[in-house]
Protein backbone atom coordinates (compact mmCIF):
# COMPACT_ATOMS: atom_id res chain seq x y z
CA UNK A 1 0.00 0.00 0.00
CA UNK A 2 2.53 2.39 0.09
CA UNK A 3 3.01 3.48 -3.02
CA UNK A 4 -0.82 3.85 -3.58
CA UNK A 5 -0.02 6.17 -0.41
CA UNK A 6 2.48 8.81 -2.08
CA UNK A 7 0.24 8.51 -5.21
CA UNK A 8 -2.42 9.87 -2.71
CA UNK A 9 0.00 12.66 -1.30
CA UNK A 10 1.49 13.45 -4.72
CA UNK A 11 -2.18 14.25 -5.67
CA UNK A 12 -2.83 16.42 -2.31
CA UNK A 13 -0.51 18.68 -4.05
CA UNK A 14 -1.14 18.68 -8.01
CA UNK A 15 -2.92 22.30 -8.96
CA UNK A 16 -5.96 22.28 -11.65
CA UNK A 17 -4.07 23.03 -14.51
CA UNK A 18 -1.75 19.83 -13.86
CA UNK A 19 -4.48 17.69 -13.86
CA UNK A 20 -5.82 18.98 -16.84
CA UNK A 21 -3.00 17.88 -18.12
CA UNK A 22 -3.48 14.29 -16.65
CA UNK A 23 -6.47 13.24 -18.16
CA UNK A 24 -5.68 10.81 -20.60
CA UNK A 25 -2.02 8.89 -20.53
CA UNK A 26 -2.54 7.82 -23.67
CA UNK A 27 0.92 7.73 -26.09
CA UNK A 28 0.58 9.46 -29.15
CA UNK A 29 2.93 8.43 -31.79
CA UNK A 30 5.30 10.57 -33.08
CA UNK A 31 4.85 9.36 -36.64
CA UNK A 32 0.88 9.35 -36.70
CA UNK A 33 -0.80 7.14 -39.50
CA UNK A 34 -3.10 9.37 -42.11
CA UNK A 35 -6.18 7.55 -43.38
CA UNK A 36 -8.43 8.79 -46.26
CA UNK A 37 -10.95 11.35 -45.14
CA UNK A 38 -14.69 10.84 -45.76
CA UNK A 39 -16.16 11.97 -48.65
CA UNK A 40 -19.34 14.18 -47.24
CA UNK A 41 -20.54 14.47 -50.78
CA UNK A 42 -21.12 10.62 -50.85
CA UNK A 43 -23.82 9.47 -47.59
CA UNK A 44 -22.89 6.61 -45.54
CA UNK A 45 -24.79 3.68 -45.91
CA UNK A 46 -27.60 2.99 -42.83
CA UNK A 47 -27.10 1.37 -39.90
CA UNK A 48 -27.25 -2.45 -41.44
CA UNK A 49 -23.99 -1.63 -42.27
CA UNK A 50 -22.35 -1.25 -38.97
CA UNK A 51 -19.78 -2.78 -37.76
CA UNK A 52 -19.52 -5.20 -34.31
CA UNK A 53 -16.64 -4.77 -31.83
CA UNK A 54 -15.85 -7.25 -29.24
CA UNK A 55 -14.76 -6.15 -25.60
CA UNK A 56 -13.56 -8.27 -23.14
CA UNK A 57 -13.31 -6.93 -19.50
CA UNK A 58 -10.61 -7.78 -17.09
CA UNK A 59 -11.59 -6.56 -13.34
CA UNK A 60 -8.86 -6.74 -10.75
CA UNK A 61 -9.44 -7.58 -7.26
CA UNK A 62 -7.45 -8.03 -4.19
CA UNK A 63 -5.45 -10.88 -3.97
CA UNK A 64 -7.98 -13.24 -2.12
CA UNK A 65 -10.81 -12.70 -4.82
CA UNK A 66 -12.92 -9.99 -2.88
CA UNK A 67 -13.57 -7.31 -4.29
CA UNK A 68 -11.19 -3.94 -3.95
CA UNK A 69 -14.29 -1.74 -5.53
CA UNK A 70 -18.01 -2.05 -6.66
CA UNK A 71 -18.51 -5.02 -8.80
CA UNK A 72 -18.57 -3.25 -12.36
CA UNK A 73 -21.86 -4.39 -14.14
CA UNK A 74 -20.50 -4.60 -17.92
CA UNK A 75 -23.81 -4.24 -19.72
CA UNK A 76 -24.01 -1.01 -18.04
CA UNK A 77 -20.73 0.13 -19.53
CA UNK A 78 -21.36 -1.12 -23.34
CA UNK A 79 -24.44 0.11 -22.86
CA UNK A 80 -22.62 3.59 -22.23
CA UNK A 81 -20.69 3.32 -25.31
CA UNK A 82 -23.07 2.14 -27.45
CA UNK A 83 -25.03 5.61 -26.83
CA UNK A 84 -21.92 7.29 -28.55
CA UNK A 85 -20.68 4.90 -30.94
CA UNK A 86 -23.81 3.18 -32.61
CA UNK A 87 -24.45 6.49 -34.02
CA UNK A 88 -21.39 5.94 -36.10
CA UNK A 89 -22.33 2.52 -37.00
CA UNK A 90 -19.85 0.83 -34.48
CA UNK A 91 -21.63 -1.24 -32.12
CA UNK A 92 -19.98 -2.62 -29.23
CA UNK A 93 -20.66 -6.30 -27.82
CA UNK A 94 -20.23 -7.70 -24.69
CA UNK A 95 -17.84 -10.67 -25.11
CA UNK A 96 -17.07 -11.50 -21.65
CA UNK A 97 -15.31 -10.61 -18.51
CA UNK A 98 -12.31 -12.36 -16.25
CA UNK A 99 -11.18 -11.09 -13.08
CA UNK A 100 -7.29 -10.74 -12.21
CA UNK A 101 -6.65 -11.54 -8.51
CA UNK A 102 -3.69 -9.59 -7.44
CA UNK A 103 -3.80 -6.62 -4.40
CA UNK A 104 -0.66 -5.57 -6.76
CA UNK A 105 -2.35 -4.99 -9.79
CA UNK A 106 -4.74 -2.28 -7.91
CA UNK A 107 -3.16 0.43 -8.51
CA UNK A 108 -0.90 0.75 -12.19
CA UNK A 109 1.46 2.91 -14.02
CA UNK A 110 1.71 2.79 -18.02
CA UNK A 111 4.78 0.26 -17.96
CA UNK A 112 2.98 -2.00 -15.14
CA UNK A 113 -0.25 -2.03 -17.82
CA UNK A 114 1.60 -3.10 -20.46
CA UNK A 115 3.58 -6.52 -18.61
CA UNK A 116 -0.04 -7.07 -17.40
CA UNK A 117 -1.60 -6.64 -20.91
CA UNK A 118 0.82 -8.87 -22.24
CA UNK A 119 0.26 -11.55 -20.29
CA UNK A 120 -3.51 -11.10 -19.50
CA UNK A 121 -4.90 -10.13 -22.93
CA UNK A 122 -7.59 -12.19 -25.05
CA UNK A 123 -7.18 -12.38 -28.89
CA UNK A 124 -9.81 -10.71 -31.08
CA UNK A 125 -11.33 -8.28 -28.89
CA UNK A 126 -10.74 -4.99 -27.27
CA UNK A 127 -9.16 -5.32 -24.15
CA UNK A 128 -10.99 -3.06 -21.62
CA UNK A 129 -8.86 -3.52 -17.80
CA UNK A 130 -11.26 -1.69 -14.69
CA UNK A 131 -8.56 -1.40 -12.00
CA UNK A 132 -8.90 0.74 -8.60
CA UNK A 133 -6.63 3.54 -9.25
CA UNK A 134 -3.80 4.69 -12.43
CA UNK A 135 -0.95 6.77 -11.53
CA UNK A 136 -1.57 10.04 -12.87
CA UNK A 137 -4.06 9.29 -15.06
CA UNK A 138 -7.75 8.41 -15.61
CA UNK A 139 -7.16 5.87 -18.06
CA UNK A 140 -5.62 4.93 -21.46
CA UNK A 141 -4.96 2.87 -24.17
CA UNK A 142 -1.83 1.49 -25.04
CA UNK A 143 -1.35 3.09 -28.54
CA UNK A 144 -2.84 4.26 -31.32
CA UNK A 145 -4.87 2.17 -32.52
CA UNK A 146 -4.60 -0.62 -29.52
CA UNK A 147 -6.46 -4.00 -28.53
CA UNK A 148 -6.01 -3.10 -24.42
CA UNK A 149 -6.96 -0.03 -22.49
CA UNK A 150 -7.05 0.81 -19.06
CA UNK A 151 -9.26 3.00 -16.41
CA UNK A 152 -10.04 3.59 -12.91
CA UNK A 153 -13.01 2.11 -11.86
CA UNK A 154 -14.25 5.61 -11.11
CA UNK A 155 -14.55 6.65 -14.78
CA UNK A 156 -15.83 3.83 -16.42
CA UNK A 157 -19.55 5.31 -16.86
CA UNK A 158 -18.30 8.15 -17.91
CA UNK A 159 -17.65 9.93 -21.44
CA UNK A 160 -14.16 8.66 -20.31
CA UNK A 161 -14.50 4.90 -21.21
CA UNK A 162 -15.61 6.05 -24.99
CA UNK A 163 -12.56 8.05 -25.24
CA UNK A 164 -10.07 5.64 -24.36
CA UNK A 165 -11.74 3.51 -26.75
CA UNK A 166 -11.58 5.91 -29.39
CA UNK A 167 -8.09 5.63 -28.91
CA UNK A 168 -7.68 2.17 -29.14
CA UNK A 169 -9.47 2.69 -32.59
CA UNK A 170 -7.71 4.91 -34.06
CA UNK A 171 -8.70 8.48 -33.00
CA UNK A 172 -6.05 10.86 -31.59
CA UNK A 173 -7.14 14.35 -29.19
CA UNK A 174 -8.18 17.05 -30.88
CA UNK A 175 -5.97 18.98 -29.21
CA UNK A 176 -3.31 17.22 -30.68
CA UNK A 177 -0.16 19.71 -31.32
CA UNK A 178 -1.81 22.52 -30.04
CA UNK A 179 -2.45 22.08 -26.48
CA UNK A 180 -1.59 20.28 -22.94
CA UNK A 181 2.49 19.86 -24.30
CA UNK A 182 1.17 17.25 -26.75
CA UNK A 183 3.76 16.90 -29.82
CA UNK A 184 2.91 17.08 -33.03
CA UNK A 185 2.04 19.09 -36.39
CA UNK A 186 -0.73 21.57 -35.06
CA UNK A 187 -3.62 22.48 -36.59
CA UNK A 188 -3.92 25.54 -38.81
CA UNK A 189 -7.33 27.73 -37.33
CA UNK A 190 -9.01 27.18 -40.61
CA UNK A 191 -8.25 23.77 -40.90
CA UNK A 192 -6.21 23.95 -44.08
CA UNK A 193 -3.66 22.08 -43.19
CA UNK A 194 -6.24 18.87 -41.48
CA UNK A 195 -5.29 16.08 -43.91
CA UNK A 196 -1.98 15.87 -41.89
CA UNK A 197 -1.76 18.03 -38.64
CA UNK A 198 -4.24 17.80 -35.49
CA UNK A 199 -6.19 15.08 -34.87
CA UNK A 200 -6.23 13.95 -38.39
CA UNK A 201 -9.75 14.72 -39.38
CA UNK A 202 -11.22 17.36 -41.04
CA UNK A 203 -14.69 17.86 -39.71
CA UNK A 204 -13.36 18.73 -35.98
CA UNK A 205 -12.21 22.08 -35.78
CA UNK A 206 -8.46 22.78 -34.58
CA UNK A 207 -8.34 22.66 -30.70
CA UNK A 208 -5.91 25.26 -29.04
CA UNK A 209 -7.30 23.81 -25.61
CA UNK A 210 -9.02 26.93 -24.80
CA UNK A 211 -12.87 28.21 -25.01
CA UNK A 212 -12.68 30.23 -28.68
CA UNK A 213 -10.01 32.34 -27.95
CA UNK A 214 -7.93 33.52 -30.79
CA UNK A 215 -9.69 32.77 -33.16
CA UNK A 216 -9.78 29.25 -32.11
CA UNK A 217 -13.58 27.74 -32.47
CA UNK A 218 -13.16 24.00 -30.90
CA UNK A 219 -15.75 21.66 -30.73
CA UNK A 220 -16.52 21.78 -26.93
CA UNK A 221 -18.31 19.05 -26.44
CA UNK A 222 -16.36 16.33 -28.51
CA UNK A 223 -15.18 12.75 -27.03
CA UNK A 224 -11.91 13.64 -27.58
CA UNK A 225 -11.24 16.49 -26.18
CA UNK A 226 -11.27 17.77 -22.56
CA UNK A 227 -13.10 20.30 -22.21
CA UNK A 228 -15.34 18.08 -19.84
CA UNK A 229 -12.74 19.32 -17.24
CA UNK A 230 -13.94 23.42 -17.80
CA UNK A 231 -18.21 21.93 -17.43
CA UNK A 232 -18.91 20.90 -21.11
CA UNK A 233 -20.35 17.76 -21.57
CA UNK A 234 -18.54 15.00 -24.13
CA UNK A 235 -21.67 13.96 -25.69
CA UNK A 236 -20.54 12.84 -29.15
CA UNK A 237 -17.75 11.97 -32.39
CA UNK A 238 -18.22 13.38 -35.78
CA UNK A 239 -19.26 11.63 -39.02
CA UNK A 240 -14.78 12.39 -39.85
CA UNK A 241 -13.81 10.08 -36.60
CA UNK A 242 -17.01 7.85 -36.94
CA UNK A 243 -15.17 7.32 -40.43
CA UNK A 244 -11.91 6.86 -39.35
CA UNK A 245 -12.31 4.41 -36.71
CA UNK A 246 -14.39 2.36 -39.03
CA UNK A 247 -11.49 2.47 -41.34
CA UNK A 248 -8.62 1.84 -38.87
CA UNK A 249 -10.91 -1.37 -37.81
CA UNK A 250 -11.05 -2.82 -41.57
CA UNK A 251 -7.57 -1.72 -42.13
CA UNK A 252 -5.37 -2.05 -39.34
CA UNK A 253 -3.60 -5.41 -38.30
CA UNK A 254 -4.44 -4.81 -34.62
CA UNK A 255 -7.65 -4.64 -34.96
CA UNK A 256 -8.10 -7.28 -37.84
CA UNK A 257 -10.18 -9.76 -35.76
CA UNK A 258 -12.06 -7.76 -32.83
CA UNK A 259 -15.38 -7.73 -35.12
CA UNK A 260 -18.19 -10.31 -34.77
CA UNK A 261 -21.45 -10.97 -35.57
CA UNK A 262 -22.82 -11.00 -31.56
CA UNK A 263 -24.12 -7.65 -31.87
CA UNK A 264 -27.21 -6.17 -32.22
CA UNK A 265 -28.28 -5.83 -35.56
CA UNK A 266 -31.01 -4.42 -37.73
CA UNK A 267 -31.29 -5.54 -41.36
CA UNK A 268 -30.87 -3.72 -44.57
CA UNK A 269 -33.30 -1.86 -46.55
CA UNK A 270 -32.60 -0.14 -49.89
CA UNK A 271 -36.23 0.78 -51.44
CA UNK A 272 -39.82 0.96 -50.03
CA UNK A 273 -42.57 1.39 -52.39
CA UNK A 274 -46.64 1.90 -51.93
CA UNK A 275 -48.82 0.34 -51.63
CA UNK A 276 -46.35 -2.84 -51.16
CA UNK A 277 -44.92 -3.49 -46.74
CA UNK A 278 -41.50 -3.98 -46.09
CA UNK A 279 -40.46 -5.60 -42.56
CA UNK A 280 -37.37 -4.53 -40.85
CA UNK A 281 -35.93 -6.64 -38.40
CA UNK A 282 -33.63 -6.25 -35.40
CA UNK A 283 -31.52 -9.19 -34.24
CA UNK A 284 -29.58 -10.12 -30.92
CA UNK A 285 -31.41 -8.04 -29.48
CA UNK A 286 -32.72 -9.64 -26.16
CA UNK A 287 -34.43 -8.68 -23.47
CA UNK A 288 -33.90 -5.41 -24.35
CA UNK A 289 -37.29 -2.65 -26.01
CA UNK A 290 -37.66 -0.44 -28.83
CA UNK A 291 -39.23 2.41 -29.75
CA UNK A 292 -39.66 2.96 -33.94
CA UNK A 293 -39.98 7.03 -35.63
CA UNK A 294 -39.86 7.50 -39.43
CA UNK A 295 -39.47 10.06 -41.63
CA UNK A 296 -42.40 11.69 -43.15
CA UNK A 297 -42.77 9.86 -46.08
CA UNK A 298 -42.97 6.25 -44.26
CA UNK A 299 -45.46 5.08 -42.76
CA UNK A 300 -45.04 2.33 -39.54
CA UNK A 301 -47.35 -0.23 -40.09
CA UNK A 302 -47.22 -2.29 -37.09
CA UNK A 303 -43.95 -3.07 -34.79
CA UNK A 304 -42.74 -4.51 -31.71
CA UNK A 305 -39.38 -4.92 -30.15
CA UNK A 306 -37.48 -6.75 -33.04
CA UNK A 307 -39.41 -5.38 -36.29
CA UNK A 308 -41.43 -2.76 -38.05
CA UNK A 309 -43.39 -2.96 -41.17
CA UNK A 310 -43.22 -0.48 -42.97
CA UNK A 311 -44.51 1.13 -46.22
CA UNK A 312 -44.09 4.58 -47.97
CA UNK A 313 -46.81 6.97 -47.09
CA UNK A 314 -48.26 7.54 -50.40
CA UNK A 315 -47.87 7.03 -53.92
CA UNK A 316 -44.50 6.11 -55.68
CA UNK A 317 -43.31 9.38 -56.89
CA UNK A 318 -42.16 10.59 -53.54
CA UNK A 319 -38.72 9.95 -54.94
CA UNK A 320 -36.61 11.40 -52.09
CA UNK A 321 -34.58 9.77 -49.22
CA UNK A 322 -35.88 8.35 -46.16
CA UNK A 323 -35.41 6.75 -43.34
CA UNK A 324 -36.56 4.93 -39.93
CA UNK A 325 -34.87 4.80 -36.73
CA UNK A 326 -34.82 2.16 -33.93
CA UNK A 327 -33.90 3.31 -30.63
CA UNK A 328 -33.23 0.18 -28.15
CA UNK A 329 -33.02 0.10 -24.32
CA UNK A 330 -29.55 -1.46 -24.71
CA UNK A 331 -27.69 2.00 -25.89
CA UNK A 332 -28.50 1.20 -29.91
CA UNK A 333 -29.60 3.60 -32.01
CA UNK A 334 -30.35 2.51 -35.86
CA UNK A 335 -30.97 4.65 -38.50
CA UNK A 336 -31.22 2.97 -41.61
CA UNK A 337 -32.12 4.96 -44.91
CA UNK A 338 -33.43 4.30 -47.96
CA UNK A 339 -34.76 5.19 -51.42
CA UNK A 340 -38.97 5.70 -51.14
CA UNK A 341 -40.64 5.44 -54.41
CA UNK A 342 -39.43 5.39 -57.70
CA UNK A 343 -36.62 6.46 -58.73
CA UNK A 344 -36.22 10.23 -59.71
CA UNK A 345 -34.32 11.20 -62.90
CA UNK A 346 -32.87 13.99 -61.29
CA UNK A 347 -28.91 13.61 -60.89
CA UNK A 348 -29.33 10.68 -63.67
CA UNK A 349 -26.22 11.06 -65.72
CA UNK A 350 -24.69 9.21 -68.89
CA UNK A 351 -20.99 8.76 -69.45
CA UNK A 352 -19.19 8.56 -72.82
CA UNK A 353 -15.46 7.48 -72.13
CA UNK A 354 -12.85 7.54 -74.73
CA UNK A 355 -12.85 8.53 -78.40
CA UNK A 356 -14.79 6.03 -80.84
CA UNK A 357 -12.40 5.02 -83.67
CA UNK A 358 -13.21 1.73 -85.34
CA UNK A 359 -9.58 1.49 -86.84
CA UNK A 360 -7.93 0.77 -83.04
CA UNK A 361 -11.42 0.56 -81.13
CA UNK A 362 -14.41 -0.98 -82.35
CA UNK A 363 -16.78 -0.88 -78.92
CA UNK A 364 -18.00 2.28 -77.24
CA UNK A 365 -18.72 2.05 -74.04
CA UNK A 366 -21.33 4.49 -72.12
CA UNK A 367 -21.98 4.33 -68.53
CA UNK A 368 -24.70 5.39 -66.39
CA UNK A 369 -24.20 7.16 -62.76
CA UNK A 370 -26.84 8.55 -60.34
CA UNK A 371 -25.90 11.05 -58.24
CA UNK A 372 -27.79 9.75 -55.22
CA UNK A 373 -26.03 6.21 -55.63
CA UNK A 374 -25.62 6.42 -51.98
CA UNK A 375 -29.08 5.70 -51.58
CA UNK A 376 -29.92 4.23 -55.29
CA UNK A 377 -27.26 2.10 -56.16
CA UNK A 378 -26.43 -0.06 -53.01
CA UNK A 379 -29.37 -2.39 -53.76
CA UNK A 380 -32.12 -2.92 -56.48
CA UNK A 381 -31.71 -0.27 -58.90
CA UNK A 382 -31.27 -1.70 -62.82
CA UNK A 383 -30.72 0.86 -65.96
CA UNK A 384 -32.71 0.45 -69.14
CA UNK A 385 -31.50 1.89 -72.19
CA UNK A 386 -32.85 2.57 -75.98
CA UNK A 387 -30.06 2.98 -78.32
CA UNK A 388 -30.77 2.76 -82.08
CA UNK A 389 -28.96 1.19 -84.77
CA UNK A 390 -26.33 -0.34 -82.98
CA UNK A 391 -24.88 -3.61 -81.89
CA UNK A 392 -25.08 -3.80 -78.52
CA UNK A 393 -22.96 -5.94 -75.35
CA UNK A 394 -24.42 -5.30 -72.11
CA UNK A 395 -23.48 -6.00 -68.31
CA UNK A 396 -26.35 -7.61 -66.80
CA UNK A 397 -27.59 -7.33 -63.60
CA UNK A 398 -27.73 -4.01 -63.72
CA UNK A 399 -27.02 -3.17 -67.37
CA UNK A 400 -24.35 0.02 -65.84
CA UNK A 401 -22.45 -0.05 -68.71
CA UNK A 402 -23.32 -0.66 -72.36
CA UNK A 403 -20.98 -1.20 -74.81
CA UNK A 404 -21.56 0.49 -78.59
CA UNK A 405 -20.89 -0.89 -82.14
CA UNK A 406 -23.04 1.71 -84.58
CA UNK A 407 -23.70 0.94 -87.87
CA UNK A 408 -25.41 3.88 -89.32
CA UNK A 409 -24.76 7.15 -90.02
CA UNK A 410 -26.71 10.13 -88.44
CA UNK A 411 -27.72 11.92 -85.54
CA UNK A 412 -29.71 9.98 -83.08
CA UNK A 413 -31.19 10.26 -79.35
CA UNK A 414 -29.71 8.03 -76.62
CA UNK A 415 -31.77 7.62 -74.04
CA UNK A 416 -31.76 6.04 -70.52
CA UNK A 417 -33.80 5.42 -67.39
CA UNK A 418 -33.24 4.10 -64.14
CA UNK A 419 -35.66 1.27 -62.35
CA UNK A 420 -35.93 -0.10 -58.99
CA UNK A 421 -38.73 -2.03 -57.05
CA UNK A 422 -41.03 0.51 -57.08
CA UNK A 423 -41.12 1.64 -60.84
CA UNK A 424 -39.16 3.60 -62.75
CA UNK A 425 -38.00 7.31 -63.96
CA UNK A 426 -38.22 9.07 -66.74
CA UNK A 427 -36.17 8.82 -69.37
CA UNK A 428 -33.15 11.33 -69.99
CA UNK A 429 -31.72 11.73 -73.60
CA UNK A 430 -28.13 12.57 -75.02
CA UNK A 431 -27.62 12.92 -78.90
CA UNK A 432 -25.38 11.53 -80.61
CA UNK A 433 -23.65 12.01 -84.22
CA UNK A 434 -22.31 9.14 -85.59
CA UNK A 435 -20.49 9.76 -89.06
CA UNK A 436 -18.43 7.58 -91.39
CA UNK A 437 -14.63 8.85 -91.37
CA UNK A 438 -11.78 7.53 -92.82
CA UNK A 439 -9.77 5.06 -90.54
CA UNK A 440 -5.92 4.84 -89.77
CA UNK A 441 -5.05 1.66 -91.38
CA UNK A 442 -7.86 -0.70 -93.20
CA UNK A 443 -10.77 0.83 -94.66
CA UNK A 444 -13.52 3.03 -93.32
CA UNK A 445 -15.36 3.45 -90.17
CA UNK A 446 -17.60 4.95 -87.55
CA UNK A 447 -16.72 7.59 -85.40
CA UNK A 448 -19.46 8.66 -82.69
CA UNK A 449 -19.29 11.86 -80.37
CA UNK A 450 -21.75 13.16 -78.04
CA UNK A 451 -23.91 16.14 -79.65
CA UNK A 452 -25.39 18.99 -77.46
CA UNK A 453 -28.89 17.98 -75.95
Amino acid sequence: MGKRKLFLIGLLIWNFSSVCGQECGTPHPINPTIYPQENPNIQARGSSSALCVDVFFHIVRNSNGTNAFSNPNTNNIVKELNKFYSSQNIIINNAGTSFINNSNNLLVDFDEAKTIANSRNQNEVINYYIVDDIMEYNGFALNIPSDALFIRDTRIYTSTSAHELGHCLGLYHTHKGLAYGESGCAEAVNGSNCNNCGDLVCDTPADNGEVNTNGFTPDLTNIMSYFHLYGYNRNHFTNGQGYRMRYAIQNESILQNITSNSCTSISEVNNVCYPQTKTVNLSNIGNATTSWTSSSNVQILSSNNSSASIRASGNNSWNDTGWIKANISNGIKFTEEFWVGDPSSNGLVMYSSGNFDIATQKWYQLTAHHNNFSYLEHGGLKYEWQIPYVQLRQTPPRNKVMSVFPTQTGTYAYRLRSKNECGCSSWITKYFNVTNQPSQGDGKGYHISPSNN
